[in-house]
């Protein structure tokens, strides 16, 4: 039985963040029912397809704000995939979560359908950074939810931080992290602020409202962030990714190990079969194509073997452990140090990448400019 990761996209928010470009709109309790039903019709959509071949070892609950719906509605939702497709006993099922729709109640029962790793959204905790920022809680109620989640059970707790936000400060990184790891977290993921095209922030910043941080305090407030984690024995395993020992994400591993995963929901992606597709980004759209099982994927990649091989670079060398060379030569029946021997000798020779063993692997300056490095994989 081959092992496979399930991400399900709940779409809901209380408000847009200034900064996100995820597919969401605003939650309400007749969409909600549409939305449950069409997923559990998109899961059954997929039982000739997989069942006798697969069993499922994660599954991530994102969006949008999973923890908006009720808990009945993702109860479904799994009773729906275990009928489907097998539920692995040790299986990691992760709930991002925004801090301001935890309770308690809502805990106890999420842990009773088996969700066993919380991803909180705190992003920071100087609440004049969240205002700017557009999230919808404060750092009160961001450290409060942690601590209900650890009275409620949760041992396997991320908090999502992120710096490069106009006017803040490494200060206000190395507080925030402090603070959260002191709390208990087992995994930190330290994200840099992008600002994306149609995103409110990335307007402002085009009229000349917010002056985002220049590249070089960015990268002073990545290496203070990662100082920090180091020091607090969450290791580094990912570039923008931290954690103590045993409690790496086991779904964001598929990722980056180009294992397969399946979507649902609107906008979902999926990885099956080296092909790369996804869903219909609307809801409406979504639920009316999911009412009778007939769900319309866009197929975004058809990978050949140039393809993935170069893909599977370009994941690998993310993780800190980087590329193991006889992986490669197995997985792909190629000669990896024949095809890239050149770009292996200039990196190596520039200090972008080290060896040791089998293993390929980005220096801490290769990290920096790691979308250098995987273009050079492209020549």
């Amino acid at each position: 039985m081959k092992k496979i990761g399930i991400y399900i996209h709940i779409p809901f928010c209380i408000r847009k963040c200034s900064y996100c470009d995820f597919y969401s709109i605003t939650w309400n309790n007749v969409s909600e029912d549409k939305f449950a039903e069409a997923v559990s019709n998109e899961i059954k959509g997929y039982k000739d397809r997989v069942k006798k071949d697969y069993t499922i070892d994660t599954i991530f609950f994102g969006g949008g704000t999973p923890t908006i719906i009720k808990p009945e509605s993702l109860g479904k939702i799994i009773k729906t995939l275990n009928e489907i497709i097998e539920i692995d006993k040790n299986c990691e099922i992760t709930m991002e979560a925004n801090p301001n729709t935890l309770t308690e109640d809502k805990l106890r029962q999420y842990k009773d359908m088996g969700i066993n790793r919380l991803s909180i959204g705190i992003q920071s905790l100087n609440d004049e950074i969240l205002k700017k920022i557009g999230r919808v809680h404060c750092s009160t109620e961001a450290l409060d939810a942690i601590d209900m989640a650890v009275n409620a059970g949760f041992e396997n707790i991320n908090a999502d931080i992120m710096f490069n936000i106009p006017g803040q400060t490494i200060y206000d990184i190395e507080d925030t992290l402090y603070k959260i790891i002191h709390k208990g977290v087992k995994h930190i993921s330290f994200y840099s602020l992008k600002l994306e095209e149609g995103t409110l922030m990335y307007v402002m910043e085009k009229l000349n409202k917010i002056t985002m941080p220049d590249e070089d305090y960015e990268r002073e407030m990545y290496y203070a962030g990662r100082n920090v984690m180091e020091k607090s024995n969450l290791h580094q395993y990912e570039i923008s990714n931290f954690s103590h020992e045993g409690f790496e994400c086991r779904h964001n591993l598929k990722y980056w190990n180009q294992e397969e995963y399946i979507g649902f929901g609107p906008s979902a992606h999926s990885f099956l079969n080296n092909v790369r597709y996804s869903n219909s980004s609307d809801l409406k759209l979504y639920c009316e194509e999911n009412s009778s099982m007939s769900c319309q994927r866009t197929i975004q990649e058809k990978l050949g073997r140039d393809d993935l091989m170069f893909e599977y670079i370009m994941l690998r060398l993310r993780l800190k452990e980087g590329l193991n060379i006889k992986t490669f030569n197995d997985k792909f029946s190629a000669d990896f140090c024949k095809l890239y021997s050149k770009q292996i000798n200039d990196l190596l020779k520039n200090c972008l990448i080290e060896t040791e063993g089998d293993n390929i692997r980005l220096t801490l300056r290769g990290m920096d400019i790691s979308n250098y490095v995987i273009r050079e994989f492209m020549k």
